[in-house]
């Protein structure tokens, strides 16, 4: 188990480096420009998976060695950015079918996200803050399960939405390349829905087995974006068409 969470988390620092690394070569790159933000997301997903093994990492040789009060605070620290890591990936996904697809429906959706991701985040901040302070974890609770239950749907059905908005792009091979990466990363949100919602029997099989699921599928995600945007700035050189901004 020990040598699963510094494996885990070695491998999820590298996917976040390769990430941030995509990240600067699309942002200052000479690729399409609608692919600028698509990285966002995925770096967000890294990092919220890196401070999942943090969290291991502290469990299994910190926690255990300082004062039970101190140790509720740090892990309460540990929980409160994976979620503001996670709002973030959530809006970030918003914010890429924005891009990709445009349109009034899309710029609406991605201005209701605007206001709920900062207003629930302040939530998690004012409830963190409840719980270190004075003890009352109630809010912070709360946030967390709701956030727990619905980050996963909430963004599968982001990329499926991108699916079917993505028939209406006029330009054919711009559609057909877009088409393609909503449809692999509605099916990978696919399984992470289904992995997260058996995590426990998966942990009752074998703790580490969960663990070990993160990385494949941290690695999966990146793999499957550095692809993606390779074909697409490769097609781009070619003059292949002519994605909208």
């Amino acid at each position: 188990m020990a040598a699963t969470v510094i494996l885990g988390l070695l491998f999820a620092l590298g996917a976040t480096f390769v990430s941030m690394a995509l990240l600067v070569r699309t942002g200052f790159g000479r690729g399409p420009h609608a692919i600028n933000l698509l990285p966002v997301p995925l770096v967000l997903y890294c990092l919220w998976v890196s401070a999942w093994f943090v969290f291991e990492f502290l469990r299994q040789f910190l926690l255990t060695a300082i004062t039970p009060g101190t140790s509720l605070r740090l892990v309460a620290f540990v929980f409160l950015a994976a979620a503001l890591l996670m709002v973030g990936f959530l809006y970030g996904s918003v914010a890429v079918v924005h891009q990709f697809l445009g349109g009034t429906s899309a710029r609406r959706v991605r201005a209701i996200a605007r206001c709920v991701a900062p207003t629930f985040s302040a939530l998690l901040i004012v409830g963190w803050s409840g719980y270190h302070y004075n003890g009352d974890a109630a809010l912070f609770t709360l946030l967390r399960r709701i956030l727990g239950y619905a980050e996963f749907p909430l963004a599968l059905g982001t990329w499926v939405w991108m699916l079917m908005g993505a028939r209406a792009i006029p330009d054919a091979p711009w559609r057909a390349r877009v088409v393609t990466l909503a449809r692999t990363y509605a099916g990978f949100f696919s399984v992470v829905v289904l992995a997260s919602a058996g995590r426990d029997h998966l942990e009752a099989v074998a703790p580490a087995l969960p663990l070990a699921i993160d990385v494949f599928l941290i690695l999966s995600y990146t793999l499957i974006t550095v692809l993606w945007v390779e074909s697409v700035e490769r097609a781009a050189r070619l003059g292949g068409f002519a994605p909208r901004a």
